[in-house]
């Protein structure tokens, strides 16, 4: 390489690492470009005032591994890292000051938070092998002088990971916890327990765990979520609990533990059922459970749950236990005789009355350990709430502001922006009750500028979080990474950054030039957005979703793959349905598979006629069957039995080459067929036994035209009610 050339491609790469500078999430406060650079090399040493050794260590290991580098802890005064914590009114909390020069970068603030959140953004103005610890030959670890003021518009940044319903292993959480903490989020709210697993050792209460933390064909739990008929689930120690509190407490996240009460508790009542109320009530939650809630009205719960809280304190440090309160079945209380009991000696007359009963109660068991108690909005109706109890608004932003007025510290989540197991866009797996929740849509709340709050009730807003419901987290592989992120990049920055400089289209260049490289480098696989491919004049023709993306294509109907050709202009084909295109970064990360908008697969719709013994409820009806809409689907009023059916009957048989069965819910793979199989006919008598349904799918390929098709059902499926969707006939 000449002299010149090599003059050329470093005034490229130190170009690039001026402009990355313009790339750090959250967006700080302030930024200044400076003259020159600081040149990061084996001379290198760092140095640090503060007591603690971990962040000077935790700094220190991550600049060592990606650079080879040894680099001396001592002081120096040219060629220096100093991180420095100083008694400096003008700096926030949790703020810093950030110098970076062609002599030293120096870290000020005046705490150890501070400090931390400081070297996260110097993390991200040098080469994103820092996270990965693999650098290349292509990295510069010159580094472009700038100064940076910054600091948190709340004090309170959170996500929340349920564990419950997909448990996820110590290692796991650690690594997610990580994660968090290079995003600036300072809190974990851990969901523990709710019906489908009870996930914490409480050593006064064995059978919570020994039972409650499992399920399976031959558990107290059903098999739930695609879980399948063996063992599943898990606990964590209260060792691994105190290990995983730690290593939070080291990267300044605070760990919000969640016990769900008095409903979404079948782990509980499965595992000691004195628990729940005295009596035979058949009815369910909306999540389909029964028998799912404590009893108000047995005295000795309280003192059940008094122990339960007394080792929940002492494994979390934090301020604050979060107790649920939400979505609870009244009806179980309806039914009871001791909550009945109990309602009329305290003159109650409503289930709200009895629910805030219950939550006052609770407000005191928490209060004696020394914590403070939080819930979900629910907590809201029925009474007053202590002054320092924390609310949690999911349900609406109104709820939120509700809240604040009256007078209850409250945590921004609103489903509709916050719900992170809903779907990204209308054809990408996830739930979507609460809306399609993109990272923009996530990205545009401002959790203080939704009503005309006073500056009182604005204060009240502590703070906003993201939140992961698992029930769809069984598979694929890392659909937790995908669901998280980079939604959680969008929170980070409502979390942390000024409303005044937030901007959509600023952050989306931000994520996609730089964030993605950090990332990936993080080991997060991460959701990308998919291509826009359209069929018209013969022709295929892909939209990218950002210029520089890389499209992968097959002709065979098969999943592209890293070894796939490349889109690089339109595709003329009079077969646009065998092509798949998905976009792809650095080979290793891929987005959903799409087929051309309008030159996909045309599937046959041939009058159809459907018998079953299955009743329909007053929503999703059979009819839907008929319809060969991708959006509806029949969904029965119980869960299914060995013996149900449903036949697929054409008025003339069809010819295809193959027949797609598919049952649950469209795209969600939610309320679909545990145990069964497919089988068909060919004049509307005689029938061939097929596949069984595999994660709700089962496929046939007909010899001859085909009458009708038939689905058979072997034993329960793991939903309380099951989903049967239109026929795909190719």
């Amino acid at each position: 390489m000449t002299k010149r050339l090599l003059t050329l491609v470093s005034a490229l790469l130190l170009s690039l690492l001026i402009n990355a500078q313009n790339l750090i999430i959250p967006k700080p406060v302030s930024e200044k470009a400076g003259e020159g650079h600081f040149v990061l090399n084996e001379k290198t040493v760092l140095n640090s005032n503060e007591k603690s050794s971990f962040n000077i260590n935790y700094l220190k290991g991550k600049l060592e591994l990606a650079t080879g580098y040894r680099l001396e802890s001592k002081n120096r005064d040219e060629n220096r890292i100093s991180l420095m914590l100083v008694s400096d009114q003008n700096i926030k909390p949790e703020g810093y000051l950030l110098e970076v020069n062609p002599s030293e970068i120096v870290i000020k603030a005046t705490t150890s938070a501070g400090i931390f959140y400081g070297i996260q953004t110097l993390l991200q103005i040098v080469p994103a092998s820092v996270y990965s610890g693999r650098s290349t030959a292509a990295d510069n670890w010159n580094i472009a002088s700038v100064s940076i003021e910054d600091y948190p518009r709340f004090g309170y940044r959170g996500m929340m990971l349920d564990v419950s319903r997909t448990f996820f292993d110590a290692q796991t959480v650690k690594k997610y916890i990580e994660w968090l903490a290079h995003h600036k989020i300072n809190t974990l709210h851990w969901h523990l327990t709710d019906d489908n697993g009870w996930r914490i050792e409480i050593k006064k209460y064995p059978l919570l765990t020994e039972k409650g933390a499992w399920r399976g064909e031959n558990e107290v739990l059903a098999p739930a979520f695609g879980s399948g008929k063996e063992r599943y689930g898990g606990f964590y120690t209260q060792n691994e609990i105190k290990e995983i509190v730690k290593f939070a407490a080291e990267r300044n996240i605070e760990i919000v533990p969640e016990i769900d009460l008095p409903g979404h508790s079948k782990a509980v009542t499965a595992s000691y059922p004195n628990v729940a109320c005295n009596h035979s009530d058949n009815s369910v939650s909306v999540q389909g459970e029964g028998q799912n809630v404590w009893c108000v009205g047995k005295e000795e719960n309280f003192k059940m749950l008094e122990n339960i809280m007394k080792e929940l304190a002492k494994l979390f440090p934090g301020k604050y236990i979060h107790i649920g309160g939400d979505e609870v079945n009244y009806t179980a209380w309806d039914n009871c005789p001791s909550c009945a009991a109990l309602k009329e000696r305290e003159g109650m007359k409503t289930n709200e009355e009895l629910l805030n009963y219950f939550v006052r109660r609770m407000e005191k068991i928490v209060e004696k350990t020394g914590k403070k108690m939080a819930g979900w909005d629910e907590i809201l109706d029925g009474g007053d709430l202590h002054g320092e109890t924390r609310v949690y608004a999911w349900r609406s932003v109104e709820k939120g502001i509700e809240s604040v007025r009256k007078g209850q510290p409250t945590i921004m989540m609103p489903g509709a922006y916050c719900y992170f197991d809903m779907k990204y866009s209308p054809i990408e797996r996830g739930h979507n009750w609460a809306g399609i929740v993109s990272t923009e849509k996530t990205y545009s709340l401002d959790p203080t500028g939704t009503a005309a709050l006073n500056e009182e009730e604005s204060k009240l807003i502590v703070g906003v979080q993201g939140a992961l419901w698992t029930e769809l987290l069984g598979w694929p592989a890392k659909f937790l990474d995908y669901q998280t992120f980079p939604r959680l990049a969008a929170v980070a920055e409502v979390g942390w950054s000024l409303q005044s400089i937030r901007k959509w289209d600023d952050f989306n260049n931000r994520l996609e030039r730089g964030h993605y490289n950090r990332m990936a480098n993080m080991g997060i696989s991460f959701r990308l957005p998919y291509p826009v491919v359209n069929y018209e004049d013969g022709a295929i023709r892909v939209k990218l979703p950002y210029e520089w993306a890389v499209i992968r294509y097959t002709s065979d109907e098969s999943e592209p793959t890293a070894l796939s050709p490349v889109y690089k202009g339109e595709i003329f084909t009079d077969k646009p349905e065998k092509y798949r295109f998905a976009t792809f970064y650095k080979d290793d990360i891929k987005s959903i598979t799409v087929t051309a908008e309008n030159g996909g697969y045309r599937y046959l719709s041939p009058s159809v006629e459907i018998t079953t013994n299955l009743e329909e409820g007053k929503h999703n009806k059979i009819h839907n069957l008929t319809d060969y809409k991708s959006d509806t689907y029949f969904r029965t009023t119980r869960r299914l039995a060995a013996g149900d059916y449903l036949t697929y009957t054409f008025a003339e048989p069809v010819k295809s080459s193959r027949i797609i069965v598919e049952t649950g819910m469209p795209v969600v793979d939610f309320y679909w067929i545990t145990d069964g199989y497919v089988e068909y006919s060919y004049d509307g008598a005689e029938f061939v036994k097929g596949e069984e349904f595999k994660r709700g799918t089962a496929t046939i390929i007909p010899d001859k035209p085909v009458k009708a098709v038939r689905i058979k059902v072997t034993g329960p499926n793991d939903g309380y009610v099951a989903g049967f969707r239109d026929l795909k006939i190719e």
